[in-house]
């Protein structure tokens, strides 16, 4: 009777062992030399392309302003936009971190349901942003970027003491559920960094006015504001570019009072 033929283990770890070398490689390249080139590489076969004339100019507000105000309708790309441009600045060095804050409450779930340790909680928290950054940075070298306090999620409550500079970039996303001392807290925290504050004032948890509407109150107002800051909205169905589903789901929960 002959050896019975070798057969390919089929359990799994020869794909984990491929994943686990990729991302070994991806960290190596997040810590050499060569890791800028070919970052500005991706960025030119990848580049972030505007779906509509609104989209274009939120990102000509990222490039000029110190701070943009994003409102309007979910699926309008108000937080893709900053964060896969925000990504690219972090692979290129343009900026050196980034900062992503979300409020500790809202029409979903608050921060304390969920378990582990900040970071952990955070990083469920800021799903939708987290998944950009897998995409235009990697899995691997986001991770590390996490880990070296490059990338940071930091708590709405303890926001109060810092101090976000020149080579900083901060995403406020779901900022309908800031409350005007938080808003407030946000705001005079700039010491030269790029920051963008967004969401929906429609879908506030909130049981009294959004600090995000105090913002574009204030920015509306006051002219010395509209040097720095700019504001802009996504308020008109054709803006929603997600999907044609999202926008007809849309269409009708506004159209029935209930966005």
């Amino acid at each position: 009777m002959g050896k019975p033929a070798n057969r390919q283990r089929n359990d799994g770890r020869g794909t984990r062992n491929r994943n686990y070398r990729q991302e070994i490689g991806e960290k190596e390249l997040y810590l050499s030399d060569k890791h800028l080139q070919q970052r500005e590489e991706f960025i030119r076969k990848n580049p972030i392309v505007p779906m509509n004339p609104k989209q274009r100019k939120y990102m000509e507000l990222l490039e000029d302003k110190r701070c943009v105000i994003a409102t309007g309708l979910a699926g309008s790309s108000k937080t893709y936009i900053p964060t896969a441009t925000f990504a690219d600045w972090f692979r290129t060095g343009r900026i050196k971190k980034l900062v992503l804050i979300r409020p500790a409450i809202s029409n979903s779930k608050s921060l304390g349901y969920f378990a582990g340790t900040i970071e952990q909680k955070s990083s469920v928290w800021l799903a939708p942003v987290i998944d950009v950054l897998y995409k235009r940075l990697g899995r691997a070298t986001t991770l590390l970027a996490i880990e070296n306090g490059d990338i940071e999620f930091v708590p709405m409550e303890t926001v109060k003491g810092r101090s976000f500079g020149e080579d900083t970039a901060v995403i406020v996303t779901e900022a309908e559920d800031c409350t005007q001392e938080e808003i407030k807290s946000l705001l005079t925290r700039q010491n030269g960094c790029k920051m963008v504050i967004e969401g929906d004032i429609r879908q506030s948890a909130l049981d009294r006015e959004s600090g995000l509407k105090l913002a574009i109150d204030l920015h509306n107002k006051y002219k010395s504001l509209q040097d720095t800051m700019g504001l802009i909205n996504f308020d008109e169905i054709g803006d929603i570019v997600r999907s044609k589903e999202c926008r007809k789901w849309v269409e009708v929960f506004v159209k029935e009072g209930l966005m």
